[in-house]
């Protein structure tokens, strides 16, 4: 009697998916292995280490550097560093596009002997240091009164005070006006200044253009003296008094008991006449 077919498996065994068809049991190509794996997490452990350390380290520095910031810098507005007075060359000599210059007077008016006094203030604005001469004698300040010219800082020789200037340093100097006339070579022997209105500018000698606006002042002038009272006149001949007292006439002498001595011709009351 005959077997009926499909009710028997078919011999040998069935292949087993991701095995080779061979049974050896090797894995799939499409398929890291363990060690493969393992590899990979390693090395995802050290770049996130170093990933980590280097936040660490990024943030301490940002640390560090603020607080040598706040260590460092005092509250408010930093002052800019002082300009170096230096003897050396090999830097450029400023120009007016290199520094300012602007002059301001301490009033403007002055009293009767006092001194006005007049501040110049030069300022970087350029973008690399220059070389400049901040002497009264280069940076002369000048008074004029209308077209006369009064006095000049440049008039008496003074030394050189070279400046090395970088961007942003700020450099002032004070003048006080001793209200004389000055002349080049400091002459003397010139005209006094009086009272009036004057105009007063700082210029720079070396570098053209270099100018202040002018700054007008007046010197006042004194308060006049007191006005004395009118004196008074003695009355001419034959008129009375100011004040209508009777001036006695010539030769007659006033009464003893003070008494109006009667007109010429008039009688003289009863009673007052003499006894013989």
């Amino acid at each position: 009697m005959s077997t009926p077919q499909g009710t028997r498996p078919p011999t040998g065994a069935t292949p087993v998916p991701g095995r080779t068809s061979d049974g050896t049991g090797a894995a799939s190509p499409g398929r890291p292995t363990s060690r493969t794996l393992r590899l990979r997490r390693v090395m995802a452990l050290v770049l996130l280490a170093v990933i980590v350390i280097g936040v660490v380290m990024l943030v301490r520095a940002a640390i560090a550097f603020g607080a040598g910031l706040l260590a460092d810098e005092p509250q408010g507005k930093v002052a800019p560093p002082e300009p170096q007075e230096v003897s050396a060359t090999g830097y450029k000599a400023c120009q007016a596009k290199d520094v300012t210059l602007w002059l301001a007077a301490s009033k403007t008016e002055y009293a009767v002997g006092e001194k006005p006094t007049f501040t110049t203030t030069l300022t970087h604005v350029g973008h690399r240091p220059c070389l400049i001469d901040a002497s009264t004698a280069v940076q002369a300040i000048t008074i004029t009164s209308g077209t006369d010219r009064i006095w000049s800082s440049a008039d008496c020789p003074a030394a050189s005070k070279d400046l090395l200037m970088a961007p942003g340093d700020v450099w002032t100097e004070t003048v006080t006006w001793n209200r004389d006339r000055s002349a080049p070579e400091c002459a003397t022997g010139l005209p006094g200044t009086q009272p009036g209105s004057y105009s007063v500018v700082a210029a720079s000698n070396e570098a053209e253009g270099m100018t202040s606006p002018a700054v007008p002042f007046t010197l006042v002038a004194p308060a006049p003296p007191p006005e004395a009272p009118p004196a008074t006149e003695a009355p001419a001949e034959g008129e009375p008094p100011a004040d209508g007292t009777e001036v006695p006439a010539e030769g007659a002498e006033p009464p003893a008991d003070g008494a109006t001595a009667p007109e010429d011709g008039a009688t003289a009351p009863e009673g007052d006449a003499p006894q013989g």
